[in-house]
C-alpha cells in the first residue's frame, strides 16, 4: 500500500464492507468513499504529526499519491484508523470499538523523532 486509495480499500475490506467475492465496489456507495477520503486525511494528519512534528500542512490527502508516512505507518496504521472512522460513520459499535483499539496499538509503534530531552537531574557534589 502506498497511496490513499489504497488505504482506503484495505480498511474496507477489513470492514467487510465488499460484494461477496471480497471485492470492493467504488461505484456501489459513493458516500461511503466520501467518508472515506475525509477519513485517510484526518489519519494522515495524525500520523504525520507523529512522525514528523511541525510539518503537517493539515492539506487533504490526495489519493492517487504516495502517501508522505514511512510504509510501517501506512501499512500497519493506517487502514485500523480509516476503518474505525469509517466504522463510527456507520454506527457500527463494535467493529469501530475494535478498531479503535487496534489503531492506538499500531499507532503506539509508528517511529516518532528523536526528543530534545536531557537528563536534568541536580548533581550535589559535596
Amino acid at each position: 500500500m502506498q497511496t490513499g486509495r489504497d488505504v482506503l480499500y484495505r480498511a474496507l475490506q477489513l470492514l467487510g464492507y465488499t460484494n461477496g467475492y471480497g471485492e470492493v465496489d467504488g461505484t456501489r456507495d459513493a458516500e461511503l468513499f466520501k467518508r472515506g477520503t475525509a477519513a485517510v486525511s484526518q489519519i494522515l494528519a495524525d500520523l504525520q504529526r507523529l512522525e514528523s512534528p511541525g510539518r503537517a500542512d493539515g492539506a487533504a490527502a490526495d489519493m492517487d499519491a504516495p502517501l508522505p508516512l514511512s510504509p510501517e505507518a501506512v501499512n500497519d496504521a493506517m487502514p485500523y484508523g480509516v476503518a474505525m472512522l469509517l466504522a463510527q460513520g456507520e454506527s457500527d459499535g463494535d467493529a469501530q470499538s475494535l478498531y479503535a483499539q487496534l489503531y492506538n496499538q499500531k499507532r503506539a509503534g509508528v517511529r516518532h523523532p528523536p526528543s530534545g530531552r536531557v537528563d536534568v537531574l541536580p548533581r550535589f557534589e559535596g
